[in-house]
């Protein structure tokens, strides 16, 4: 058998669960970011040896919310044991309120050639129906600084949010092109089991979009993408 060529690291810290998000996520548990990397640590030696990576991608929850001390611990333990092959691709995964230049600077500096900016949307009445905690001038903050020191930098956006219309999507569309990131990652949004959105779903709360209207979405992201290149 083939030795894996990628690895997912999953950070589950973050500053807010955001009511559609059903991933393994620990909001306001900071206390708990030691034993998390102790837990991490003692997985990474069982592999006995450093096994070298054609692709790493750091996940969350939200990695960069770690403090700089765990952030830089984990940083360590990444480039002991699992060290990317040259040409290989190292991606972190970041909100646009959990970073600054020296975040940027430590990670750049452990060898990390791409982030991934969870944006979601430039639609400030999108953001909050999400729960997200920034709004378009956090957005292009952050992508500056991004875009001053990586390689790569991308987005992801979600469409059909309850009460979204394609052509409000297609304005989110717009506003990531404008920037001219080096990818985008969309995002149909749906309601899982364990999510707070479920939940109000079935108290009759929140109408999802549907699904003819979900098709539309995507395939417009498809053409509207592919046609800016």
């Amino acid at each position: 058998m083939s030795q894996p060529r990628a690895a997912y690291i999953h950070v589950p810290f973050c500053r807010h669960h955001c009511g559609y998000c059903n991933f393994t996520v620990l909001a306001g548990r900071d206390d708990l970011q030691d034993a998390y990397l102790d837990a991490v640590e003692i997985e990474l030696e069982s592999l006995r040896s450093p096994k070298a990576v054609d692709t790493l991608y750091v996940g969350g929850g939200t990695p960069t919310h770690l403090t700089p001390r765990a952030l830089n611990r984990l940083m360590e333990l990444l480039v002991r044991w699992l060290p990317i092959n040259a040409d290989g691709e190292w991606s972190i995964e970041a909100n646009p309120v959990s970073v600054d230049r020296s975040t940027f600077q430590l990670l750049r500096s452990y060898g990390v050639t791409r982030v991934s900016l969870g944006v979601q949307s430039f639609d400030s009445k999108k953001l909050a129906l999400l729960e997200r905690d920034h709004g378009e001038t956090e957005i292009r903050r952050a992508f500056d600084l991004a875009r001053d020191i990586f390689d790569s930098v991308s987005f992801d956006l979600i469409f059909a949010v309850p009460g979204e219309t394609p052509l409000q999507w297609k304005n989110d569309l717009r506003a990531a092109v404008e920037l001219a990131p080096d990818h985008v990652s969309t995002y149909g949004l749906t309601l899982e089991k364990g999510a707070k959105f479920w939940g109000r779903w079935r108290r009759g709360k929140l109408e999802p979009v549907d699904d003819e209207t979900q098709r539309v979405m995507y395939e417009d992201a498809i053409d509207y993408l592919v046609a800016q290149g």
